[in-house]
């Protein structure tokens, strides 16, 4: 009887021990090489890929891969439309060679954008150098004090916004301060009259003005600064005060020096001690053209030339430059380029555009750079002032400072 018992569990036992060896074999195959798993999880992750079911780790490459893709193929893109604007608009001088060039009137707090925009516009019509002037005040004629105002003078940020703006168009800066005349037109004057009751105070007040200006001009390689506009009343007598200011600006700022003179002040130039010291001497010309309405250039050009025979003798300095130069679009504003409103004038944009025209014709011989006055970021529409934008005049600042196809 027992014997029957063990044959019994034998039977019973080596079946189910078969078994399991046969199931052990299935599930872990011993004669499977690890080269050919690998090549079987190949297949398996392909097929994953192909029906959409990849690995987190998988989609995480393949998306910064396509992202990679997009802003390369972006900045190609944007690369080839800056080509195809250059090679539609090539400047015809470098600002090295020649500053073609506009004053960027600024009050108040500029929109960058906006900044952008004018910036493009006036690039594509050939300027290669943009003067971002912009207003400091004092209180009247006999203040000795300058300084800036919180709602007419853009903050030291939103310049230095400006200026980066420009640079980005590869544009040249020049950074102009400019004294406002609002407070000095009330009672009649303007700021070639300023008669501080202590003028050694007044020049004291202006460099600690001027000098955080020029520390910034020198933090973003500005290309020139303009130390002063227009101040007749105070040129000549205080040699030594500009004198001064100048070796202050130069202790900070490595970048060209300028000063501009009005019109009428030229002949003062040769007998004043501060201009050697000068990197370019700057010339405000509005010089009034006396010409009838509807002058043809060749007449504006004539009447140009009396007054630049006697010029180009009387200034002796290696490099001059026009800071300002313009007119309103008002038929015979030519023979008044320096009012920003003539009363009863009549609209004449062919005046404006021959104007220009004219100035640089008979200026380009004798200057280094050229700043035409001026265009503003607030330009308000049917507002006529001395903007050429958007008017024929754009033409003929196409015409001087683009090359021709």
């Amino acid at each position: 009887m027992p014997r029957i018992i063990l044959i019994i569990g034998i039977m019973i036992v080596i079946p189910i021990i078969l078994l399991l060896f046969i199931r052990e074999e299935e599930i872990s195959p011993s004669n499977e090489s690890a080269e050919e798993r690998e090549e079987a999880d190949e297949v398996t992750n392909d097929l994953k890929v192909g029906t959409g079911e990849t690995e987190g780790e998988e989609d995480k490459n393949t998306l910064k891969s396509n992202n990679t893709i997009n802003v390369e193929t972006e900045e190609l893109n944007m690369e080839k439309h800056r080509e195809e604007i250059e090679a539609v608009n090539q400047p015809k001088y470098k600002a090295s060679e020649f500053q073609a060039g506009m004053n960027l009137l600024i009050y108040g707090h500029p929109d960058r954008g906006e900044a952008r925009k004018i910036l493009t516009d006036l690039k594509n019509l050939g300027v290669n150098s943009i003067a971002i002037t912009f207003p400091f005040v004092q209180a009247d004629l006999h203040s000795n004090q300058v300084e800036e105002d919180l709602v007419i003078t853009p903050t030291m940020k939103e310049l230095d916004g400006i200026i980066q703006e420009a640079q980005a168009l590869n544009l040249s800066v020049m950074l102009r301060p400019i004294l406002d005349e609002e407070n000095l037109m009330a009672s009649g004057y303007w700021r070639g009259d300023l008669a501080p009751s202590d003028p050694e105070a007044w020049f004291k007040s202006y460099r600690s003005l001027l000098l955080p200006y020029a520390k910034l001009a020198e933090s973003r390689n500005v290309k020139v600064f303009n130390i002063g506009t227009e101040f007749n009343s105070l040129q000549n007598q205080y040699s030594k005060e500009w004198i001064i200011l100048i070796e202050s600006l130069r202790e900070i700022y490595n970048g060209d020096l300028i000063y501009s003179f009005n019109w009428n002040t030229v002949n003062e130039i040769p007998t004043i001690e501060f201009v050697p010291l000068l990197d370019h001497v700057g010339i405000d010309a509005y010089f009034p053209l006396e010409a009838e309405d509807g002058a043809s250039i060749t007449k504006l050009e004539e009447e140009w030339h009396k007054w630049t025979s006697e010029v180009k003798d009387i200034i002796n300095h290696d490099s001059v430059i026009i800071t300002e130069s313009g007119m309103v679009p008002v038929a015979g504003a030519y023979r008044h380029p320096y009012a920003w409103d003539l009363p009863d004038g009549k609209l004449d944009w062919q005046a404006q555009a021959n104007y220009y025209e004219a100035t640089y014709k008979v200026w380009r011989p004798l200057i280094d750079g050229i700043y035409w006055w001026c265009v503003t970021l607030d330009q308000e529409p049917g507002v006529i002032d001395y903007s050429p934008l958007g008017s024929i005049t754009e033409s003929v600042i196409e015409n001087i400072f683009l090359k021709t196809p």
